[in-house]
Order: structure tokens, then sequence, then C-alpha cells
């Protein structure tokens, strides 16, 4: 974040935090009641002109709405203070939850236009199947670049004649991760960083 902040002029440092926890065996209740303590916390740490929250592994729009709510309990309503807020209700941007993993696909295809290549064609591993990696995997795919591997939190797959990003996509949202997704061959988390590509993509 420091780097970026700095390419962008933005007058901010960089920092990240979080709970360590698995929300997946959290109740909506629980993920609630943890995130209003955390922000209890942390509410004197962040603002609008020292940090702000935005939505991670494990979060979304709806952490960010408790954050703000729990925030603005002690600051006053600050909507500026979280980054990923629901957009209908909270005014949150449109294109949030992509421009990140839009982004990587920018920064791929800059990269690849300097070397006389495009995306369509060429053979991408990405590590990291969270919200910016899918949606890496899913812009480059839809540029026709072959995703012949990814991996998450949960394991690794690879498809040397390419993955169907939306089938996985569809699957993880059910699954919660890419392990036992039967359109590729189950492996090593790490064999991945050394399999067979034309680009390699950490998105972790």
């Amino acid at each position: 974040m420091t780097w970026k902040t700095a390419v962008a002029k933005i007058p901010y440092g960089g920092a990240k935090g979080g709970i360590g926890c698995d929300t997946s065996k959290l109740s909506v209740t629980e993920l609630e009641r943890l995130t209003r303590v955390f922000t209890h916390k942390i509410h004197d740490l962040i603002g609008i002109h020292t940090d702000v929250p935005a939505p991670d592994m494990g979060t979304g729009p709806q952490t960010m709405a408790w954050i703000l709510d729990e925030y603005s309990k002690f600051h006053g309503y600050s909507p500026a203070v979280v980054t990923g807020k629901p957009i209908q209700d909270l005014g949150g941007s449109l294109g949030r939850d992509a421009v990140t993993g839009r982004g990587v696909m920018f920064g791929t295809e800059a990269l690849l236009n300097e070397h006389g290549k495009s995306i369509s064609g060429q053979r991408f591993v990405i590590q990291g199947f969270g919200n910016v990696g899918s949606w890496a995997a899913k812009l480059i795919s839809e540029q026709g670049g072959k995703i012949v591997a990814v991996s998450d939190i949960t394991g690794a797959i690879k498809n040397k004649d390419g993955i169907d990003i939306e089938s996985v996509l569809n699957y993880t949202k059910e699954h919660r991760g890419v392990k036992g997704f039967h359109g590729a061959h189950p492996v090593d988390a790490n064999s991945i960083l050394v399999e067979d590509c034309d680009t390699l993509i950490p998105a972790r």
C-alpha cells in the first residue's frame, strides 16, 4: 500500500491489519459482534486522514458497514472511514470489487505489450484466487488468456488445456475454495510457482 499510494500521490502510508479466525465457522451474528469489538478497540487508530480499512480475505461490504457504524458512534457519521461499502445503502463505489483485479489485468497487458505480446493466447498461472486473483483470472480469460493453474487457501488446481474460470468462480462461491473442483487436477500449492506458463501472477 505504501508504494501504491506513493505512485498515486495520495498522502498515506500503508498498513495491514486483521483478525486471525476462520470466518466460515462463524455465524453472521458472531461476525458482526467480532467486527464491532475489533472496531471499538481500534477506532482511535483509524480515520479518514489516518488509516482507512478496506475489505480483504474473509470480509466484504457488510463488514465495512459494521466498521463504519461502530466508528461513527465515537466520531460521528464518517462514510469515508472505510472503502468497499455497500453501494445502495452507504454510497459505495461501483466497480470497487473488481478494481484491483482489473489493475492486475491492465498491468499484465502493459508488460506484455512492451515485449510485443498480448494477453490473448498466453498461458497464465495465478497464485491466489480471492477477490483480486479471481477477478484478474476472469478478466484475463475474457481477453483470450489461458489460465492453466490457480491456487487459494484451500489448495491448487491445474489444467494444461486451460481452466474454465466461470465454472471455478461458481464452484468457489458454493465451496469457498478451489479444492475439489472437477475441471482441473489437484496439485501441491507451491508447485504452481514453477508451473510451465508465460506469466505468473502472485495475487495472494
